[in-house]
Parts: structure tokens; sequence; C-alpha cells
């Protein structure tokens, strides 16, 4: 089973359906307990665009279409930034060192996310935390992406 479908079903409070037909050239809309997915896009795309959803699910509320708003445009990127870190959590960046995973095809195909949106991802954690963080006694290098686990020498 792959990361769409078990979406889907953690997530079975809200309606989701595919569509061949969506406003603006969109890939995903919210449109309060339903969501629409762009049906031609890949079951990865489809993962990803349906983190962004859930994510205006949880924090933004009305219509937010129109981009040239100031308000709009924060809640949109709100959502983006919410839904990069349900997508790629530090977590699972440190699960996927632990698992042995040692190149960004190999991490991509282990979130089952597009090594593209992992980039983007990875490029949002180094805006919000610069070229390291460390978590739960891991210390992440966002570029190039490597984990260590941090040893407190006192």
């Amino acid at each position: 089973m792959g990361l769409y479908e078990k979406m889907l079903i953690e997530h079975d409070y809200i309606e989701v359906r595919e569509t061949n037909v969506m406003p603006n050239n969109l890939h995903g809309l919210w449109l309060g307990d339903l969501i629409l997915i762009k049906r031609n896009l890949s079951e990865v795309r489809k993962a990803e665009v349906l983190y962004e959803e859930l994510a205006h699910h949880k924090l933004t509320y009305g219509n937010i279409l129109d981009q040239s708003s100031f308000n709009n445009r924060k809640f949109e990127n709100y959502a983006r930034r919410y839904g990069y870190e349900n997508a790629l959590s530090l977590n699972k960046i440190i699960d996927a060192y632990k698992y042995g995973v040692s190149s960004l095809h190999e991490f991509a195909e282990y979130v089952q996310l597009s090594e593209e949106y992992v980039h983007t991802v990875l490029q949002h954690y180094k805006n919000k935390f610069g070229l390291s963080t460390c978590h739960n006694g891991y210390l992440i290098r966002f570029e190039p992406l490597q984990v260590f686990k941090y040893i407190n020498k006192n």
C-alpha cells in the first residue's frame, strides 16, 4: 500500500475526490469537508498535494484563491509549510538515517515522495533552522543532508 492510500485511510473523516477538472489549473483544492485532487497526477504527487490540502483543512478558512491578497498568500504559505513538515518530519529524516538510507534518491523512495519535493522541504528546513538543527539527540545537516548521533561529552 502506497503513501497516498495510507493517507486516505488515515484521514477518512474528510472526503477526497479525484477529478479531471480543477479551477485555476490547481492540483488540489480544499472545500471544507471535501478535498479535490487532480486525477491525472502520479500517486506520489497526489500524496504531496494531499499533505498541503490537509494542512488547509486544519489551518485556513474561507476562499484564499485570490493570491493578490496579502492575507491569502500568508495563509497559503502557512499551510504549505505545515504540509512540508507533516510530509517530511525531522523524525522521518532520523528514521531514514537509522534505516541506512545514504542518498537523496534512496531517501525520496524511503519516504515515498519525489526528489523535487524532498529537496523543497529540505530547503524549507534550511530557511527555518539554518544549515543544521539538533532534534531528539541527533544533529541534522540540511545541505548536504546528513544525520549524526549527538553525543554530549560533558
